[in-house]
């Protein structure tokens, strides 16, 4: 006759449930362990934060907002003194502002030249596939690193003599990076102006999008008095958007 207790008959699962909660215990415990002695012995990590970056970029949305509404009252203001054939110089130089702030005229300033390149410590040899894609610049690191440009005061960007504007994408398709809908391959150029020891302390700041590609040999920055950037060459014609000629009621 058996010995075990009528109460426990036909509950075994209530013990693989228990062994199971036992060994998954162990297993995030051994993984906490390992996150946290990477963190101590300083190995690579690609993480941003953003947190920061988020606030950051808030503050600077709502200074941009502003800065445009101002822009917007002066052009109209100077539109409608040209239609009455005065402040011809002030509106001309606001024309040439607005084509360079556009990217439809080639620029030059001083500024910084940031390379990115595949890391030299990756080893195909011995490294999973998984592993060597942290090796490689991808998309994603082209964008970060730009976004943190402008929200660091960029004036005007080019990557690989690509002229950045508001319709530009940087996206991956295949073994390609595509900007502006143009493949560009590794290693990319990115030619920035703007205030050149603002812009690297940006890209050097501890928790930044730049600071994994650091710690693995992949960017490279020089400074530079006087950078000449191109024109953008894509189309600036929009078929859908059309100002609007009056403000809504109630705004």
């Amino acid at each position: 006759m058996s010995t075990i207790a009528p109460s426990v008959r036909g509950k075994s699962w209530v013990f693989q449930v228990t062994a199971l909660c036992i060994v998954l215990g162990m297993l995030l415990a051994l993984s906490l362990k390992t996150h946290r002695a990477a963190i101590e012995h300083g190995e690579p990590s690609r993480n941003t934060a953003v947190g920061d970056a988020f606030w950051a970029m808030r503050n600077d949305n709502l200074k941009l907002r502003k800065d445009v509404a101002d822009y917007k009252d002066r052009f109209e203001r100077l539109a409608r003194a040209q239609a009455i054939g005065v402040h011809t110089s002030d509106f001309q130089r606001l024309f040439d502002e607005n084509k360079v702030f556009a990217g439809t005229v080639g620029v030059h300033g001083p500024g910084i030249v940031v390379k990115l390149k595949d890391s030299p410590k990756r080893n195909t040899s011995v490294m999973a596939q998984a592993d060597l894609g942290e090796y490689i610049i991808h998309d994603r690191d082209v964008r970060e690193v730009v976004n943190e440009l402008f929200a660091s005061g960029a004036e005007a960007i080019a990557v690989n003599d690509q002229r950045l504007v508001a319709s530009s994408s940087i996206r991956c398709v295949g073994p390609v990076v595509r900007v502006n809908s143009t493949p560009i391959a590794a290693p990319f150029f990115i030619k920035v102006i703007g205030d050149p020891v603002t812009l690297e302390n940006a890209l050097k700041m501890p928790g930044g999008p730049a600071e994994g590609l650091f710690l693995l040999n992949m960017i490279e920055i020089t400074k530079q008095p006087d950078l000449v950037l191109p024109a953008f060459k894509g189309s600036t014609r929009l078929s859908l958007t059309r100002p609007v000629s009056e403000k809504p009621s109630g705004n």
